[in-house]
């Protein structure tokens, strides 16, 4: 666990001077959280110490009207162009995490196409778009906020159908965490939920009420991390163009999916699985067709992070010809193709490797087709791997398409 975090300050100048207050804490792969009515971005701290561990940058700000007193106004549209601004200060691929008014804002400000480029996925915290105004009004009354909140609960609730009709064009990966008895969200909210955006998925933490962050923030991340972790690494596999490569099996995107599933399935750690589903980004010697050159590896790592990143360099810098006569031995010699140099693999940097080559080469064996003096050789090269991965090896040699 990360023993310390210390948030480093940001503020965002809004055009009517309202100054929005954040923090910023990890590296990796940015989630940007936003609260729900009457918290502070305080409520995420321990949600934060989750992810972070995890391997996430997390950004949190106080909503306009939360914190210092503004006097600002406090519409849907003016909390959605916040998020905007907020987006707007991250890298592209963002995964957003909206609590009730958070999520709200944050469906608002995907309206605009350009602010819907720079998101990898929405997670909405106890909160749908369709909402029911006696039961939201009830709601806040019997928690003591109606008074507080009624001018923006009253906007709010004007712009249902606007909400509606924004969830129902949205083409990103939505998840809905709902809480558990003290929630407002009941079945019939998330049956429309999922009839506006079929594609949407559904979690349920039952010993949470409406503020799930307040009330199971350690059972809130794992379920965040657990989600989202591959949406930044797929939004940027598609903006690059990935599905419309040509590839053995369909194309690039699906050929990375797979050997993605090949290495979760194998039992793979986070670093490894998210090389997987990006390995072939820098090209690779046996596929030299780079979707990214290697001046901007700064975009992959926003994406995936700094040690998954490193591992799909390594793999697509691999000289096969001068590397692969070594297999079995460890460490094993790699010559990077791009540069000339020899570096040494061992322990686990040498497992991730060893682990992701055999996914590559028995998706290709399955998919492409090949001579028998090809499978012979991807075969032989398996074999070599068994020194590195027994176990995961003999299951590989066992598939019908290396027979």
């Amino acid at each position: 666990m990360v023993d310390l975090i210390v948030p480093r300050t940001r503020h965002i100048a809004r055009p009517d001077e309202v100054v929005l207050r954040g923090d910023e804490v990890g590296a990796g792969p940015t989630v940007l959280l936003l609260h729900a009515g009457g918290e502070r971005r305080q409520v995420w701290m321990p949600v934060i110490d989750v992810l972070v561990d995890t391997g996430f940058r997390c950004v949190a700000f106080d909503q306009r009207g939360h914190g210092v007193s503004d006097g600002s106004p406090r519409t849907l549209q003016s909390c959605a162009d916040d998020v905007a601004a907020m987006l707007r200060a991250e890298p592209p691929g963002c995964v957003v995490v909206g609590a009730s008014l958070g999520g709200l804002a944050a469906l608002a400000a995907l309206a605009d196409p350009a602010v819907r480029a720079r998101v990898a996925g929405l997670v909405l915290v106890d909160v749908v778009p369709d909402l029911e105004p006696h039961r939201v009004r009830r709601f806040l009354a019997a928690n003591g906020l109606l008074d507080v909140h009624a001018e923006l609960a009253d906007d709010i609730l004007g712009q249902v159908p606007r909400l509606r009709q924004i969830t129902a064009k949205l083409d990103l990966p939505v998840l809905l965490v709902r809480g558990g008895s003290g929630s407002p969200v009941i079945g019939e909210d998330v049956e429309r939920l999922l009839r506006l955006a079929p594609h949407a998925t559904v979690t349920r933490i039952p010993d949470a009420g409406h503020l799930v962050a307040r009330d199971q923030p350690v059972a809130l991340a794992e379920t965040i991390a657990a989600a989202t972790t591959e949406w930044p690494a797929l939004a940027l596999l598609r903006d690059l163009g990935a599905g419309r490569v040509e590839h053995p099996g369909g194309n690039l995107l699906d050929h990375l999916r797979r050997v993605h599933e090949l290495v979760a399935g194998w039992g793979g750690n986070r670093r490894v699985r998210l090389a997987a589903l990006c390995h072939a980004i820098y090209g690779t010697d046996g596929f030299p067709h780079p979707l990214l050159p290697l001046d901007r590896r700064a975009r992959l790592r926003a994406a995936i992070g700094d040690e998954a990143e490193t591992l799909v360099h390594r793999y697509g810098a691999c000289d096969r010809s001068k590397t692969y006569p070594h297999l079995g031995a460890t460490p094993l010699p790699l010559t990077d193709r791009f540069t000339g140099e020899v570096a040494d693999l061992a322990t686990t940097d040498l497992a991730d490797f060893a682990l992701l080559t055999l996914a590559n080469e028995l998706d290709v064996a399955r998919t492409a087709p090949l001579t028998a003096e090809t499978r012979h050789d991807i075969r032989a090269l398996i074999t070599a791997l068994a020194a590195y991965l027994p176990e995961v090896t003999a299951r590989a040699l066992a598939d019908p398409s290396l027979r």
